[in-house]
């Protein structure tokens, strides 16, 4: 048991070494782009390409299964380790103080505390950006909102209920709140709350059972966008 907790901490410590280093590059790239690029026009549409960090999230449902053995059973809340998304927007400045666009977020593949289940969600979402105060010396703080649909929800053997059951995951509601700050138009950090709700069909013809998930976390997102 001493073993195995000892390499789950390790293998977290390694996580996060990973995790810092990659946030590292993004912010040397996006500083390095800045430095040697002509100034970019401030209300150019932009590609934006994030790397998040999620904090110790939680999967919440109603506590109503029988089948035993697989994890969504025997709590209503379940706590998740640390993991990390990659996300992707467009983005349209309407004026110098909104901005409007789509964006998808790949949650990768993060694992139930104390367990070997793992899941993932993707959402496909439409994102509004407010800068309240517009740009002061290249700063423009920001709020964010985010509202779309989870087009894709998996997870792994351990994470689906055992045979002879059969487990269909389906997507549903995605929603997002945040803030954060672009610097010199080119790079964007931001911490989000979002939320992301999915169904767990466990079925054993003919009888079957629909279960709601939310899982929710924290993140904070760090980016480079690129003028379109």
């Amino acid at each position: 048991m001493k073993n195995k907790c000892f390499d789950r901490s390790k293998s977290k410590r390694r996580s996060m070494r990973k995790n810092v280093l990659v946030v590292g590059a993004i912010l040397a790239v996006g500083l390095l782009s800045v430095v040697f690029s002509e100034e970019q026009p401030k209300n150019a549409d932009k590609i934006i390409i994030k790397y998040g960090l999620d904090n110790n999230g939680f999967q919440n449902y109603p506590s109503t299964l029988s089948v035993s053995a697989f994890p969504l059973v025997g709590a209503q809340s379940l706590g998740v380790d640390l993991g990390s998304s990659v996300l992707l927007e467009i983005q349209h400045p309407l004026s110098d103080k909104l901005s409007v666009g789509l964006g998808a977020t790949y949650n990768m593949n993060r694992t139930l505390h104390n367990t070997t289940a793992e899941f993932s969600f993707l959402p496909v979402y439409a994102t509004v950006s407010l800068f309240p105060i517009g740009s002061i010396v290249g700063l423009a703080p920001y709020a964010k909102v985010d509202l779309g649909y989870n087009v894709s929800y998996t997870g792994n053997a351990q994470y689906l209920a055992p045979a002879p059951f059969v487990t269909t995951l389906t997507g549903g509601m995605y929603w997002g709140i945040g803030a954060g700050v672009k610097l010199v138009n080119t790079i964007f950090a931001d911490i989000m709350f979002t939320s992301y709700s999915g169904t767990y069909k466990v079925a054993l013809n003919p009888l079957s059972t629909d279960v709601a998930i939310l899982y929710t976390k924290v993140s904070v997102n760090v980016g480079i966008g690129f003028d379109l």
